[in-house]
C-alpha cells in the first residue's frame, strides 16, 4: 500500500477486483449550474466508493479505449449538467440519447442488457465516454457533465460525480496497463494491470482532469461535489 499524497485526491495500492438495450428514462429537474454544483449535493444517489473502469471496446483501434462508469445490468445512470451549455449523452450505436440536458437538470438511462457502450454529446462531439454494463456490479457510477473551463471546448466532457472524501475505483478491464494521472499531476495511480483495480480518494470540491500516462488519448474527469 503506497502512501497518501498532500493533495486533496489521496491514493491506495490496488486490490484484485472484477466488474466482468437500453430503456431511456425520463429527464429529472435538479437545481444549481456549475458555481453551485460544486458545493451541493448532486441529484444522484452516493455511496462509500463510485465504480469506474478502464476499458478497451477495440483491441485495434486506439481511440476505442478510454475511462468508463460502471452499472449493473437493469441498472440507471444519472447525467446531470453542471455546466452552462445544453449537452447530451448519445450512444454512438443509437441504442440511447438523453436529448438536450440544459444546466442544473439531469437525465436518466436505464441499461438492461451487459456490455460496453460508447457515447458522446451530441452538441459536443469532442465529449466521449464508455459505460459499462455488467452483472457483476453492484452499484451504478453517477456522472456528471461538466465545463471546468468554459472558453475551452477540449476542456467539456463527461465526469464521475462523487461527494467529498468518496472514492473513486478504477477496475482495468482490458489487456493494456493503464493510469488514471491527474492532468496537473496531482495525483497518479501508477500503472493498474490488466485485472486490478486503483482507488482514490478526493476530499476537495473541485473538477479534476485525468488522463491515462501511456495512452494519453484516454482522457476523464471527476467532479467532486
Amino acid at each position: 500500500m503506497s502512501g497518501s499524497q498532500r493533495l486533496s485526491p489521496r491514493v491506495w495500492g490496488a486490490s484484485r477486483i472484477s466488474f466482468p438495450t437500453l430503456r431511456q428514462a425520463g429527464v429529472l429537474l435538479t437545481g444549481g449550474l456549475l458555481a453551485a454544483a460544486l458545493t451541493a449535493v448532486p441529484a444522484v444517489a452516493q455511496s462509500n466508493t463510485v465504480p469506474a473502469a478502464m476499458v478497451e471496446a477495440s483491441l485495434t483501434d486506439i481511440n476505442a479505449w478510454g475511462f468508463a462508469g460502471v452499472v449493473p445490468v437493469g441498472g440507471t445512470v444519472t447525467w446531470s449538467n453542471l455546466g452552462t451549455q445544453p449537452h447530451t449523452a448519445t450512444a454512438t450505436d443509437g441504442t440511447f440519447d438523453t436529448q438536450l440536458v440544459t444546466p442544473g437538470t439531469s437525465a436518466t438511462v436505464t441499461f438492461a442488457t451487459a456490455g460496453t457502450y460508447a457515447y458522446i454529446c451530441s452538441v459536443h462531439p469532442t465529449m466521449k465516454g464508455f459505460m459499462v454494463v455488467s452483472a457483476d456490479a453492484v452499484s451504478a457510477t453517477p456522472m456528471a457533465m461538466v465545463e471546468p473551463n468554459p472558453s475551452d471546448v477540449n476542456s467539456w466532457g463527461f465526469a464521475v460525480s462523487v461527494q467529498a472524501t468518496q472514492s473513486v475505483v478504477w477496475t482495468n478491464l482490458g489487456t493494456q496497463a493503464h493510469t488514471v494521472t491527474a492532468a496537473d499531476n496531482s495525483f497518479d495511480t501508477n500503472l493498474v494491470a490488466p485485472g486490478s483495480s486503483a482507488p482514490l480518494e478526493f476530499d476537495t470540491p473541485g473538477i479534476y482532469a485525468y488522463a491515462c500516462t501511456p495512452h494519453p488519448w484516454m482522457k476523464g474527469n471527476v467532479a467532486v461535489n
